[in-house]
């Protein structure tokens, strides 16, 4: 017996095992007779969080952007579309958006319509204040809804629309813009609504303008229009026109005011509804 068979029999917790009986051997005959199946092998499918993908794109340098917008975000429509009947109902929804956005959102449903959007004063916020239409069918507003100084409005294309237009939409002024578009400065919501300011003085028109947070912000005189920082505050207004928040621009001159018939008949039907009108 070797060295290392000396030492394994002495570790060895059974030196003398007892020898297998007849049915054990049996029992070991048929277990090593039985064939075994080979194992199968199962690959798991891997996988990568999201956020871990994304740092190893990092990593590798490699750009990874959804489709879309620049940084995977695609900027919500600026226009809705709603059929009514054969027409189209058109809403505005964002009233800052850029004029190409709009072209190519109207191109999209075939239509081939520009659409510019400018400050305007608040009788016509909202409204169609032009159009320019080739085919000479008319394109009308159909809703304007305001709250918090925020309005979206819709207006009405036909159906049938093949030619070209141009419309021009009036939104609200942010600070500091002048009106491209105005409204009669009588009208509802401007600073001189309900006041009969033709033919009043200059000074009685800069009085009712200050306790509505306004002023003058220029005048026009003469048969040209010539501008002027200031006339005399006796001198008597001949007409007025919304500029900027909070500002007009005023007519003046120094003899009364003597109205025409046309004249005196818009006055009335501006004054409708007014105390005194």
């Amino acid at each position: 017996m070797s060295k290392i068979d000396r030492l394994v029999t002495a570790i060895d917790p059974a030196p003398h095992a007892p020898e297998h009986g007849q049915d054990a051997q049996e029992l070991f005959r048929r277990i090593v007779a039985t064939p075994v199946k080979a194992r199968r092998r199962v690959r798991w499918p891997v996988v990568i969080p999201v956020a871990a993908m994304l740092a190893a794109v990092a990593v590798m340098g490699v750009a990874f952007i959804p489709t879309g917008a620049p940084g995977g975000v695609a900027p919500a429509a600026a226009l809705a579309f709603e059929r009514s009947g054969d027409d189209w109902i058109v809403t505005v929804k964002d009233l800052y958006a850029d004029p190409e956005r709009f072209a190519s959102e109207f191109k999209a449903r075939g239509l081939d319509i520009r659409l510019t959007i400018a400050p305007g004063s608040p009788s016509i916020v909202g409204h169609v204040t032009a159009t320019d239409n080739s085919e000479g069918a008319g394109i009308e507003e159909e809703s304007v809804e305001c709250e918090s100084g925020r309005c979206t409005a819709s207006f009405r294309i036909p159906g049938d629309f093949k030619g070209s237009a141009q419309i021009s939409f009036a939104r609200p002024a942010r600070p500091g813009e002048r009106y491209v578009s105005a409204g009669d400065a009588e009208a509802t919501g401007e600073l001189l609504h309900c006041v009969p300011f033709r033919g009043m003085t200059v000074d009685e028109v800069r009085a009712v303008l200050a306790e509505r947070d306004g002023s003058i912000e220029e005048f026009r005189v003469g048969k040209r229009s010539d501008r002027a920082q200031q006339v005399p505050g006796n001198w008597f207004v001949t007409d007025a026109v919304p500029s900027a928040p909070g500002q007009v621009l005023v007519w003046a001159q120094p003899g009364p005011v003597k109205l025409t018939p046309e004249m005196t008949m818009h006055v009335k039907k501006k004054m409708a509804g007014c105390p005194n009108g």
